[in-house]
């Protein structure tokens, strides 16, 4: 297992369609972008623009139809198999006859990890999603937010270099979503993973990203790759300032462009 650490993901001119019997869906169209180490991206655009379907084609999850993907110099596929690849989706998806501590020991089982050292490292994950208070809590028992910790503290005990996420505070109410982000930050800060981040909320992609990738409606492709050259530590006062609000103005012009409305 590849452990600490993140990692470069390269995707070169890549295209993928759906066979949907005599006809064909088009989902992707000639994608390139290059995700340096350690680097927080955001995949920005309307639903339906192919996201979701390049996230799942960098996990090794689906194979393009044309184009190379690298994770680390190699196939997904051989990526996701040293587990260098870590997945959060919208739902959290945690077994619900485990508790917090057992549901984050999980990939340390799988992978045959167990004793002081497993133990050690459940409960520094735990700590650092800020449920130490919560270990032994089964998922019924929290808070949409806290089960979502929940999920990262998972993804990251696989010793993933690649976080992949999903849309994952989608199904949260507008408050809790806003207050996730920052804490997604903090843990980020924390352990330097790679991160490419699939969303539909500008403001979401402002607070977070280093840079923005906007992708067009379908067929998806990169219309535009935005800097966002704000300060970290990032605080939800940076919302208000002129610069958090001229980038929105510019990815909101961006998504306009390549054909969300």
């Amino acid at each position: 297992m590849n452990g600490y650490g993140s990692a470069r993901v390269e995707i070169m001119d890549v295209s993928k369609s759906f066979d949907m019997g005599d006809d064909r869906l088009d989902v992707l169209n000639d994608v390139s972008l290059d995700v340096a180490r350690g680097e927080f991206v955001c995949l920005l655009g309307p639903s339906g623009c192919g996201k979701s379907t390049l996230l799942r084609l960098i996990g090794g999850l689906i194979e393009p139809t044309s184009g190379q993907i690298r994770v680390a110099g190699r196939s997904p596929t051989e990526a996701q198999a040293e587990k260098a690849l870590g997945f959060v989706f919208q739902e959290p998806a945690l077994l619900p006859w485990r508790t917090v501590a057992a549901n984050v020991r999980l990939p340390f089982e799988v992978n045959r990890r167990r004793g002081a050292s497993c133990e050690r490292g459940v409960e520094r994950l735990i700590n650092l999603v800020g449920l130490e208070h919560y270990s032994d809590y089964y998922p019924r028992q929290l808070s949409g937010g806290m089960r979502q910790r929940a999920a990262l503290a998972r993804a990251l005990a696989v010793g993933a270099r690649v976080l992949l996420m999903d849309e994952p505070f989608g199904s949260l109410d507008e408050i809790t979503r806003a207050a996730m982000r920052y804490e997604l930050l903090k843990i980020w800060d924390a352990d330097s993973k790679t991160v490419i981040f699939v969303t539909h909320s500008i403001s979401e992609a402002v607070t977070l990203s280093d840079r923005v990738a906007v992708m067009s409606s379908r067929p998806g492709r990169i219309s535009g790759v935005v800097d966002i050259d704000l300060p970290r530590p990032r605080a939800s006062g940076m919302e208000r300032e002129p610069d958090f609000l001229s980038y929105s103005r510019t990815l909101h012009d961006l998504l306009l462009q390549g054909g969300m409305e």
